[in-house]
């Protein structure tokens, strides 16, 4: 299967770079279109994929990925015309769902809307499809073992996939700013700063992939580590205290308030 990305931005270099570093892809299989050439040019360098010129070059793909700003979609659509027709389209532009890729795309094109998030690039993102979509089931299946070579994917009622793909696709962000401020309380407690961020970052890592494999509440496995009048539970006494689990709560509230 040859993939083609129009547009080649932060996310769209992290699924590419990720599939092309998983081997999930041979280079000369892939390729991009976008008018800043500086990432395309690095899988080039790195992984020999190609460089469209045009977007009618980009569109002649078995799958084409719309990676553009979603206030251009319909433009890039409208001027790709009936080089989309009868062809497999996966969109990640924010907000562009089944109902509005349909209205816009040729009748033909077969289309699936994905929220990925920029992990990806190094094989551990978290991907949701919707589950309305009209490729067929081999493309589908091509698709998932795509995005499944890069991370994990679940499937969503289009109802879901505004939240679901706010707490993924911002999440990340998110967790830098926790793995950042704890590894400057380390910092200011004498560790160098390379030593604090990657025990801050395997930290991290390694509670995520405990949460995922041991199948315990996340609250059990605080718990866990939380011994009676021990260090670990007043340091989340001061973090209840000073609002953590609320503020994430508002963060995502505040997002989706934008959105809609």
């Amino acid at each position: 299967m040859t993939v083609s990305f129009i547009g080649m931005g932060n996310m769209a270099y992290a699924i590419a770079r990720g599939l092309l570093e998983a081997g999930a892809l041979p280079g000369e299989q892939v390729a991009a279109y976008d008018p800043n050439p500086q990432k395309i040019a690095l899988l080039e360098q790195d992984f020999g994929a190609r460089r469209a010129q045009t977007l009618e070059q980009a569109a002649q793909a078995d799958l084409v990925v719309l990676a553009v700003k979603p206030n251009v979609i319909e433009q890039v659509v409208g001027e790709l015309g009936d080089r989309l027709a009868d062809k497999a389209v996966v969109c990640i532009a924010l907000g562009w769902r089944f109902e509005q890729l349909l209205g816009i795309l040729p009748p033909t094109a077969r289309h699936l809307s994905v929220m990925p998030n920029t992990p990806m690039q190094v094989g551990e993102g978290m991907c949701i499809f919707e589950k309305r979509h009209t490729l067929t089931d081999e493309e589908h299946r091509a698709v998932r073992a795509l995005f499944e070579a890069i991370g994990s994917v679940e499937e969503l009622e289009t109802k879901l996939m505004s939240a679901a793909g706010t707490v993924t696709g911002c999440g990340p962000a998110f967790v830098y700013m926790v793995i950042e401020a704890l590894a400057d309380a380390a910092v200011y407690h004498g560790v160098a700063r390379a030593d604090a961020y990657r025990l801050v970052a395997q930290t991290v890592l390694g509670a995520g992939k405990m949460a995922l494999c041991s199948g315990l509440h996340p609250g059990q496995l605080k718990d866990n580590v939380c011994s009676p009048g021990g260090t670990t539970i007043r340091g989340v006494a001061k973090l209840e205290e000073k609002g953590l689990r609320s503020a994430l709560i508002e963060a995502i509230r505040e997002i989706e308030g934008t959105n809609r």
